[in-house]
């Protein structure tokens, strides 16, 4: 009877190592598949720095209204991909608005600022 009982842990043994063996194998696939997965997805992203998909800043909205020129940290032109020419102001406090390029205003702030 001991020798059935022996047989079997040792069957069952072999058993439980064989599966550890599979389910390693099976991790280290899973592993390689989501790596490169992973590796596929980054070199075919727009998200690169060298992806023109969405303009960094754009206008849309103008605000109508003078800022002081004390308040302007900085002025900007908006790029050549924006459909419609602006000036991005961003204040002391943070804040950024649009301004029309043709605003007399803006153009004296710019002006001091070059």
């Amino acid at each position: 009877m001991q020798t059935r009982i022996v047989s079997y842990s040792t069957s069952v043994t072999t058993h439980y190592q064989s599966f550890k063996i599979r389910s390693i194998s099976m991790r280290a696939t899973s592993l390689c598949l989501v790596l490169g997965m992973v590796l596929l997805m980054a070199w075919t992203s727009e998200a690169s720095p060298y992806a023109n998909a969405v303009p960094e800043r754009c206008c849309f909205n103008f605000i109508g209204f003078p800022i002081p020129a004390k308040n302007i940290v900085s002025a900007l032109k908006t790029g050549t991909h924006c459909p419609v020419e602006g000036i991005v102001v961003t204040t002391i406090k943070g804040l950024e608005f649009c301004v029309k390029p043709d605003e007399p205003w803006i153009k004296k702030a710019m002006g001091k600022q070059s």
